[in-house]
């Protein structure tokens, strides 16, 4: 594979530090890369001291996370200036707003007699983790060797902390419009993550009204029919075509073998050219 515009480092929910990602990109043969960490910009900038590599360029990224209709809608943004200053504030209220959102979710849990396991000590083993999602709390719980009452983490995760989840309570407010709009701000290009996920086309088709610039046609949860639907709806709009693995090293999902496994197969692509480090 050519390139892979969006992996997760240990600086969001991965669990390989960005150097480590580099190289394993190199050992693949991937030329472009793109660190996309959930609402952080941290791994980039440690990625950023690991250049110039011989093999290797880095698209500075983004992966704003925000929920619609209890579905996850997540917006990748690209070629940003992870200095910007209105950027870091928006990063600022929303990992807040995230970790005050899984801490719900977590006392939920609790209530229901589900786990007997302190928030507390979450934050003691992530204590430079601005933004605590229920990876998490799973990564915490079994670390201390903890389980959770008639289920498996994997299920604990699935049940309280994904919008989808029976007890999942939202109190998140930032929205995809929203994510646009900073992505625009900080100089970047807002694109579309995994849109099968979103659950809804008419939800796309907004918002590439409202400004967004790309899909994300190729990605591991993307059955061929979902990716020739989502490479057409692109073109007919004008749209850059991005791809990527959504590599989370030992947290991705089982669609998700290697980095690179997924991806753009040639530097022929549009979004290739525009701000690679």
């Amino acid at each position: 594979m050519y390139a892979d515009l969006h992996i997760h480092s240990t600086f969001s929910d991965g669990t390989d530090a960005p150097g480590e990602l580099i190289e394993l990109a190199a050992a693949r043969g991937i030329r472009a890369i793109a660190i996309a960490d959930h609402d952080s910009v941290r791994g980039v900038a440690e990625a950023l001291k690991r250049l110039p590599h011989p093999s290797v360029s880095l698209i500075p990224a983004i992966e704003i996370s925000t929920v619609c209709n209890r579905r996850l809608l997540h917006m990748l943004g690209y070629c940003i200036d992870i200095a910007n200053p209105a950027l870091g504030a928006f990063i600022a209220r929303i990992s807040a707003e995230k970790t005050e959102n899984t801490r719900v979710n977590f006392e939920r849990a609790r209530e229901l007699g589900v786990i007997s396991y302190d928030w507390e000590r979450v934050l003691e083993l992530h204590p430079d983790q601005p933004r605590l999602s229920g990876v998490h709390v799973a990564d915490a719980m079994e670390r201390d060797g903890a389980a959770a009452l008639d289920m498996s983490l994997r299920e604990l995760f699935r049940r309280f902390f994904l919008p989808t989840g029976a007890e999942f309570i939202e109190t998140e407010t930032t929205t995809a419009y929203d994510a646009i709009d900073i992505i625009r701000a900080a100089g970047g290009i807002p694109v579309v993550a995994h849109p099968k996920s979103i659950g809804d086309d008419d939800v796309v088709l907004n918002l590439i009204d409202a400004g967004v610039e790309g899909l994300e046609v190729y990605h591991p949860s993307h059955l061929p029919v979902e990716r020739g639907k989502y490479r057409r709806m692109a073109v007919s709009r004008g749209l850059l075509v991005t791809g990527s693995s959504d590599w989370h090293g030992k947290n991705s999902s089982p669609d998700t073998p290697h980095i690179g496994c997924t991806g753009l197969d040639s530097g022929d692509y549009p979004i290739l050219k525009r701000g690679r480090a």
